[in-house]
């Protein structure tokens, strides 16, 4: 059996990583036999999550795991042509290398998210632990770009992305048609931790403003996640 290791569910969600339930997703897309094994802190090749552990050895990183699990046969891609693919990866990217960037921000540098996602993710960790993760996290995304903005352009970006996402879904139940793709095992987490930020900021009022993500959310969350509601957790 495959194991997927992973950051432990948090706030509703699989696993407090949108790159980890995505994984979750792909391998239940896939249709093998896999199992999460939950850790609190990162490792691994590149010391980031998820990995996936198979008897090749072991796959870091979501996009990696998808393409192993497409040699294993695996089909993400329903029907799609080479152009489809190629808008889908283009979609794909925005979402985990611009929207998901925004939720970075939110859950570790804003005061009214902060102080009630750190005990969900960091619970049990050492005292002390708070301020030297958060200064992290604002030094990388102070280096990024996304801490420079001020809330109103950080949220006009994002709002871009999500109004893109609007487009590309028209009035399909997934982003690409009739049936679910590995770019909606990307999209759905990032949209669903924007609605589950424990903290009324611009970027959570601007994605509950947007009535045809709200209802894809929701799909998804009914469909996609559903399975993962119901697997057998190792943790460890």
């Amino acid at each position: 059996m495959l194991t997927l290791i992973s950051f432990p569910p948090t706030l509703g969600e699989p696993s407090n990583s949108p790159f980890c339930v995505k994984a979750m997703i792909l391998l239940e897309m896939s249709g093998l036999d896999w199992q999460p094994r939950f850790v609190p802190m990162p490792e691994g090749p590149y010391g980031k999550l998820p990995v996936l552990e198979t008897s090749q050895g072991v796959v870091p990183d979501s996009a990696l795991i998808q393409q192993w699990l497409e040699a294993q046969g695996a089909d993400f891609f329903p029907g799609f042509d080479a152009a489809a693919r190629g808008m889908a990866h283009s979609v794909m990217r925005m979402v985990e290398e611009s929207l998901r960037w925004q939720v970075a921000h939110d859950r570790w540098l804003d005061a009214r998210v902060w102080p009630q996602f750190f005990p969900h993710v960091f619970k049990g960790m050492p005292d002390g632990l708070e301020a030297k993760v958060q200064e992290g996290q604002r030094q990388g995304m102070t280096w990024h770009g996304v801490a420079r903005y001020s809330e109103e352009d950080r949220c006009a970006l994002a709002e871009m992305d999500m109004d893109a996402l609007i487009a590309v879904l028209g009035e399909g139940p997934w982003l690409f048609g009739e049936q679910p793709s590995a770019a909606d095992a990307s999209a759905l987490p990032v949209l669903s931790m924007i609605d589950r930020l424990p903290g009324d900021t611009a970027l959570r009022r601007a994605l509950r403003a947007r009535q045809p993500l709200m209802d894809y959310v929701a799909r998804g969350r009914a469909t996609l996640y559903a399975p993962l509601n119901a697997l057998s957790y190792v943790s460890g």
